[in-house]
């Protein structure tokens, strides 16, 4: 008969025998964390340090001068133009201020943008940002800035870790992707850049001076809100995601509006997103800003696709009839190359109906 408790030449049991595996793997996992803990421990204790001072490769990073010299999709213009003054002998320029609807959705597409332009006939600066929140966005043109707290700047270049918030009480994701308008900036009349530098925001001035203190909170004043005041501004946030509700998003669109220099300016409502805020907010923007607001969304839903004879695909239709804007017009990045086009020149005709331009 089989016993399971005899025992071999070893004098061990079978079943003591068959624990050895199980003992060696639990050894091999306790070995394993504790070279875990001392690992977490010797890297708590010799953590990598933020450097004194960032680079100058650094700072022309986040000062983006060095995509001065490229093209951005198929713009003519340069990703830092924006930051060039004015031509005072030539037409007023176009300041477009927006979400990733106003940049580029590709490098085959121009931005509609550089549609309106060509229509406009004059330099237009694009201040796209990604998927940039209407806080973020007005805290660069100037209608919501950025306070930063009370602190010393350094008389050397070394940057100094800083705490910034709006006047609502919060703090920025500012996307560095794009300069949109933001650096150089000032604080306290001291030229430098923001950025955001071993995971917190540090300023850093632009040359050697003499040490100031900041005592109370000071705005931070933006490359933009020293240059394009007095441009004919477009402001339009096309996915309802990066907006607020509809009076917040009126109550910020007004104070952007009253920094400029000019009453110059175009509101653009949302296109994209839930249907229902959209019609919303459109409606409340309608009420504040009367014909200085463009209600884009209706457009390119209704007439749009009358004016250009588009053709609908049947997978599309049940989106449409739901209320979505044809996909024809957009694509998952931004607009199409036909939806640029159009959108440009009937922003540029919009503009025009307001006695735009000279």
């Amino acid at each position: 008969m089989f016993g399971f408790g005899k025992k071999g030449n070893s004098g061990r049991n079978y079943n003591e025998n068959s624990n050895i595996p199980e003992k060696i793997v639990i050894f091999l996992t306790a070995i394993v964390l504790m070279a875990v803990v001392v690992l977490c421990i010797l890297r708590f204790v010799f953590k990598e340090e933020a450097p004194e001072k960032i680079t100058p490769d650094d700072y022309t990073e986040f000062s983006h001068e060095s995509d001065f010299n490229k093209n951005v999709y198929g713009e003519v213009q340069t990703p830092n133009m924006e930051n060039t003054p004015s031509d005072p002998d030539g037409p007023t320029p176009i300041s477009c201020w927006g979400d990733s609807y106003t940049i580029a959705s590709d490098y085959t597409s121009p931005s509609y943008v550089a549609y309106l332009s060509k229509n406009a006939v004059r330099l237009c600066y694009n201040l796209g940002i990604g998927e940039g929140s209407l806080e973020d966005i007005a805290a660069r043109q100037g209608g919501l800035p950025l306070y930063v707290a009370p602190m010393d700047i350094p008389a050397k270049m070394a940057y100094r870790e800083i705490a910034i918030s709006n006047a609502y009480g919060n703090i920025p994701d500012i996307d560095f992707d794009k300069n949109a308008g933001f650096n150089p900036c000032k604080i306290d009349g001291i030229e430098g850049i923001i950025s955001n530098f071993y995971g917190t925001y540090k300023f850093t001035r632009s040359s050697s001076g003499f040490e100031q203190i900041v005592l109370e909170p000071t705005p931070v004043v933006t490359k933009a809100m020293e240059l394009r005041t007095n441009d004919i501004t477009v402001f339009f946030i096309g996915n309802e995601k990066n907006l607020a509700d509809s009076a917040k998003t009126v109550e910020i669109y007004k104070k952007m509006a009253d920094f400029l220099d000019t009453d110059k300016y175009l509101i653009v409502g949302p296109i994209t997103g839930n249907v229902e805020k959209i019609k919303n907010i459109n409606e409340a923007l309608a009420a504040a800003f009367g014909n200085k607001f463009l209600n884009l969304y209706s457009y390119l839903y209704n007439d749009a696709q009358k004016e250009y004879q588009v053709s609908i695909n049947e997978e599309d239709k049940p989106l449409i009839a739901a209320g979505n804007i044809p996909a024809n017009f957009i694509n998952n990045r931004g607009f199409s190359k036909q939806g640029a086009e159009i959108v440009g020149k009937k922003i540029s005709d919009t503009l025009a109906a307001l006695n735009y331009y000279e």
